[in-house]
């Protein structure tokens, strides 16, 4: 088995989901297959739980309304039973369809991913945590995990009572946007303190050590900081590092809520977090933490970091021994090198070294 310490040089996308999924692998968790397809009532009751809310429906033979999957946590969920005193550990590595938010159309996109559920308690959030940290510096070592706790914000969201009050200062909080907190101190006079220490959450900086050390003097819930601080001490304080502004929708999430980056890409490449909520709404009395990391942001990443298409070209002409040909290039990929055997070499072609075999072209021997 490989060291999962060790770094891959980005050649594309298929060898960024074979890391991921050896990763995952040797932590116990069970690779997962499933249909492409899925009814869409389990869609349409949850669709705010959806990176995307597009969905693209179809009707089956049997006149039932079908959709092609936007998501795998939703199958997932619904296909794993609630075993007492268990957990159960999934990873994947699946194609979803919908709106890309590179292209703004539809696609199909290839998301890998785990999902633990069960029994779920502090050992098995931190574990996951610290997965999700290995997933980034997998892909690159430019990478960055902000983790906060919903249930820290819910808790300084208590004083508010209008709903809709809360939700806008979710939404500046999840954007940075300090003022936009305190602006609605002039909607809800009374919820002033509750609207200040949100803003103060937005505005947080400096290491994890300090961040914790304020919020415990902000009196923030005493549960969820312990076990914020139990998983933060777990992780690397280079890569992970607690930002309020990484929420999840009330909905669904209750605990702690994670989003990756790297560097190049403008966008979180990872996301997830602790959604026991998602399992109530669906009857169920699990809970459940995981996360996603989606390969369609990792796209221009991926292409700007290869710089060659393949290592060696190895050119032959008509007059070319075949079987010496295929020993030439055989005996390169045994070096490790990928080689292309080609007659020509066709336009764009990004190549490090080129062979030529032809003798009517007095080609050098490699």
């Amino acid at each position: 088995m490989p060291d999962m310490n060790t770094k891959i040089e980005l050649k594309g996308e298929e060898k960024v989901i074979m890391a991921l999924r050896s990763l995952y692998t040797s932590y116990g968790y069970r690779p997962y297959k499933m249909s492409r397809f899925e009814e869409y009532d389990l869609y349409a009751g949850n669709k705010d739980f959806l990176v995307s809310g597009n969905v693209i429906t179809f009707t089956d033979t049997d006149g039932k309304l079908m959709a092609l999957k936007p998501d795998v946590t939703l199958s997932i969920v619904r296909s794993v039973r609630d075993v007492r005193n268990s957990v159960s550990r999934i990873c994947y590595d699946e194609n979803v369809y919908r709106v890309s938010d590179r292209s703004g159309t539809f696609r199909e996109i290839m998301q890998a991913g785990l999902e633990c559920i069960g029994d779920v308690g502090l050992l098995e959030l931190a574990e996951v945590a610290v997965l999700a940290q290995k997933s980034l510096t997998t892909i690159s070592e430019k990478s960055v995990l902000t983790i906060s706790h919903m249930g820290i914000i819910e808790a300084f969201l208590k004083g508010i009572s209008s709903s809709e009050i809360a939700e806008e200062a979710i939404s500046a909080l999840s954007s940075r946007n300090t003022q936009a907190i305190l602006s609605l101190q002039q909607k809800a006079p009374e919820a002033s303190d509750s609207l200040e220490s949100l803003a103060h959450l937005c505005s947080m900086t400096g290491s994890n050590k300090e961040v914790l050390a304020e919020l415990e003097t902000m009196g923030a819930d005493s549960t969820s900081l312990k076990e914020l601080k139990t998983v933060v001490s777990l992780l690397d304080p280079k890569v992970a590092r607690i930002d309020f502004t990484a929420v999840g929708g009330m909905k669904y999430y209750n605990g702690m809520v994670f989003r990756g980056y790297v560097e190049g890409v403008p966008a979180a490449v990872l996301s997830g977090g602790q959604y026991d909520r998602l399992l109530q709404r669906m009857g169920r009395k699990s809970r459940a933490v995981g996360f996603a990391v989606y390969l369609d942001a990792l796209e221009r990443l991926l292409e700007d970091r290869r710089e060659f298409d393949v290592d060696v070209v190895l050119l032959y002409d008509a007059s070319a021994d075949i079987a010496q040909v295929l020993k030439r290039a055989r005996a390169l990929r045994e070096g490790g090198m990928s080689v292309m055997v080609l007659r020509q070499v066709p336009e764009g072609l990004r190549y490090r070294d080129l062979v030529d075999l032809g003798t009517k072209r007095g080609g050098r021997d490699a």
